[in-house]
């Protein structure tokens, strides 16, 4: 196990990448300015360049499906630039996002599944600027992505080193279904304030990581666990000593007061702190083992079969596609519509991230894996009957940890360079999907 100081005020830190390629240094290689803010800025850039253009240009001149946004909810009209932008990019969970920003979590029970801050955000900057809901949003989210790149840059340089925490950002940024990070979603500020509050707990600013770590479970209902990897890096940091534990420990558990926030606001209007909970199944989701939901991803399971829904990844459209790749099937709308509700991208999404944390346990800081592992696990456990693997794809985007390990395998530029020429190429397709209104994840 590989051991590194941080200095004569920081004790010794363990890791778990002994045999990384490249050596693993406390302190970045050129001024943190160009290191840490510019490069992401950069990134951050690129990928907003990638994402907003395909979907404009889908929203203008593509063929949309039927939208699918909350029943008794009609969206804002938007008008202009702001509608060019942020359009396509409030689908699906968005408008849900915008609708609790304007309403709050009375009248309607099913909200109560979309956590509150983000759409307190987005009234907050609302109100203050005068912008609608959605377009606060839009801009909280790109804001946020550029914020937690930067976070992130630190993060991997310090624990591997400047070209692995490039690589990373660009394994993020690129990924196919990275197109979330600019929509009215919470994948971007889940990102931020959970890398933001890893990175101030590795640095020992345990207070800043408690606050931080307590704004991310109010996002989104998997930030209460980091208390793992904070509880990991306490001990690392300060032992098995009961001295330290009062009061810098008490950070450790601050994560828990997200969801106890968010208990208290439903159950003043409500009268039940357990809604977020109850609601699930309201979506259709339902308790399963996690090898029993692995299994229905293949094939059919009873929970759909009850409700006439089909399950299981088909690929049927990829037969279609090698049988007849021409551009009237790319553009055919009942292909389209295979293709989002097949479930295949469910499916090899979740294999390849089971894959890389396994490889993870060898790859990663202790700390890393200790934030991934529950992150992969815990929906396995809450299948859905419509799509058993719902929203893996875009789960997956927030397990930073996932990309770190992404990095250290494609280390050769032979292969990091079709790979994510590939992956942009996926990127494209899926947010021109999304912009259409087919189901992405």
């Amino acid at each position: 196990m590989a051991m590194r100081s941080r200095g004569a005020d920081q004790e010794t830190i363990p890791l778990r990448t002994s045999d990384a390629p490249y050596p693993r240094r406390a302190t970045l290689e050129r001024p943190l300015v160009t290191s840490a803010i510019a490069f992401p800025l950069f990134v951050a850039a690129v990928h907003f360049i990638i994402v907003q253009v395909a979907a404009s240009l889908a929203y203008r001149y593509g063929t949309s499906t039927s939208p699918s946004g909350p029943q008794r909810y009609v969206p804002n009209q938007l008008d202009g630039l702001a509608d060019l932008l942020v359009g396509p990019m409030r689908r699906w969970d968005g408008l849900w996002y915008t609708m609790i920003a304007e309403q709050g979590y009375g009248e309607w029970s099913p909200k109560a599944a979309f956590w509150p801050l983000f759409p307190w955000t987005m009234r907050g900057l609302s109100r203050i600027t005068g912008l609608q809901p959605e377009v606060a949003g839009y801009i909280i989210a790109n804001v946020c992505f550029v914020l937690a790149l930067m976070f992130l840059y630190r993060l991997v340089a310090l624990d591997f080193d400047e070209r692995i925490a490039r690589r990373t950002l660009w394994a993020i940024a690129l990924f196919p279904t990275s197109l979330f990070f600019s929509a009215v979603y919470t994948e971007a500020p889940f990102l931020m304030l959970s890398v933001g509050a890893l990175l101030a707990a590795r640095l020992r600013y345990w207070w800043i990581a408690g606050i931080l770590g307590a704004l991310a479970a109010l996002t989104r209902s998997y930030g209460v666990f980091l208390g793992l990897p904070f509880a990991v890096l306490f001990l690392q940091q300060h032992g098995f000593y009961l001295r330290h534990l009062v009061p810098r420990g008490l950070a450790v558990a601050m994560p828990a007061l997200g969801p106890a926030l968010f208990s208290l606001h439903l159950d003043r209007i409500w009268g039940n702190p357990w809604l977020w909970r109850d609601v699930q199944e309201q979506w259709n989701r339902h308790s399963a083992k996690p090898w029993e939901t692995l299994r229905w991803a293949f094939s059919n399971s009873p929970q759909a079969e009850a409700i006439g829904v089909p399950a299981g990844a088909d690929w049927s459209w990829l037969e279609q596609l090698v049988r007849n790749p021409s551009w009237s099937l790319l553009t055919d709308t009942t292909w389209r519509r295979g293709i989002a509700d097949s479930d295949t991208l469910e499916l090899v999404c979740t294999l390849l991230f089971l894959g890389l944390a396994v490889v993870g346990l060898k790859a990663l800081p202790l700390y890393q894996s200790a934030w991934l592992i529950p992150g992969l696990l815990i929906p396995l456990f809450q299948p859905s009957s419509v799509h058993i693997l719902m929203s893996m794809p875009r789960f997956g985007l927030t397990l930073f940890p996932l990309f770190v390990v992404i990095a250290w395998l494609l280390r050769a530029r032979v292969i990091a360079v079709p790979a994510a020429l590939v992956s942009t190429a996926l990127l494209i397709l899926l947010t021109i999907q999304f912009a259409n209104w087919y189901w992405v994840s």
